[in-house]
């Protein structure tokens, strides 16, 4: 039995390969410590990884939450374009470690119904939010069915939520990637399928995961492990990233706000 050592995350990936064509820059907010790594062209011909920023939050089971969603919150608004946002949960509901971008889907405030109808909108952001499913259940690529949304309501970006995979089991669960490049659904089960990104559905794609499993063989077949305690962690991170999300698109939010009309438990 050995690890394959695949992983979708950037800091892992250039270390591997010893890669010099991706910037890297260490850096705090709120005492939260990040990772920003540009990926060069030259970085993508080496790595295969697409060209764009890359930021790797570190959360640490002491982390505080409270100071990570505030970290969290100015990375995202950092990243996100101006119009209207559709907000996409991927993965598989019915596996834990697969489960991240449904449950945090699930705790976004939505806001389109109301902006439609003429309410007050200041400081609310334009807001839509949908759940996709894996291709084996529902027949269809989670990227054809972003696709058609966003041409639906005439969406201006996209954040899609999902879980990824790691290379060493000490980095599960123990950080957020946040990426503008988009993201590959079913990546994080070993399973990618076609990249979700501005090149495939016209728009930009602010991608947002966590490392929830990796990958080992043994016997020649491939198996995919995650930690004894998915459940709290798959909990913990949706309320931080949910949160984040909702603080970054209605800036006249706070989180009490947010945990009351969100009802979060």
């Amino acid at each position: 039995m050995y690890f394959t050592k695949r992983t979708d995350m950037a800091v892992e990936i250039t270390a591997k390969c010893g890669c010099n064509e991706a910037i890297h820059r260490q850096k705090s907010l709120f005492g939260i410590n990040y990772t920003e790594t540009i990926m060069t062209k030259e970085g993508q011909m080496l790595t295969g990884r697409a060209q764009g920023r890359y930021y790797t939050v570190e959360i640490e089971p002491v982390t505080d939450i409270n100071d990570a969603v505030r970290a969290l919150t100015v990375i995202l608004r950092s990243l996100f374009p101006v119009g209207k946002c559709l907000v996409a949960g991927l993965g598989n509901p019915e596996i834990m470690a697969d489960s991240l971008g449904w449950k945090t889907a699930g705790r976004i405030l939505s806001t389109s119904q109301f902006i439609e109808q003429g309410k007050n909108s200041f400081g609310i952001g334009d807001v839509s939010v949908m759940r996709t499913n894996v291709s084996a259940n529902s027949g269809i690529e989670s990227t054809t069915q972003v696709k058609a949304f966003v041409r639906a309501i005439n969406a201006a970006f996209v954040i899609a939520i999902d879980s990824l995979s790691c290379e060493s089991p000490h980095s599960l669960c123990k950080s957020i990637q946040i990426t503008d490049t988009g993201i590959a659904p079913g990546s994080g089960a070993g399973n990618p399928r076609k990249r979700l990104d501005k090149d495939n559905i016209g728009v930009p794609v602010i991608a947002v995961g966590v490392p929830t499993s990796l990958e080992y063989k043994a016997n020649k077949q491939l198996f995919y492990v995650t930690g004894r305690d998915i459940d709290l962690s798959v909990r913990r991170y949706s309320y931080i990233i949910s949160t984040a999300i909702n603080l970054a698109l209605s800036p006249a939010l706070t989180v009490d706000d947010i945990r009351m009309l969100m009802n979060y438990k």
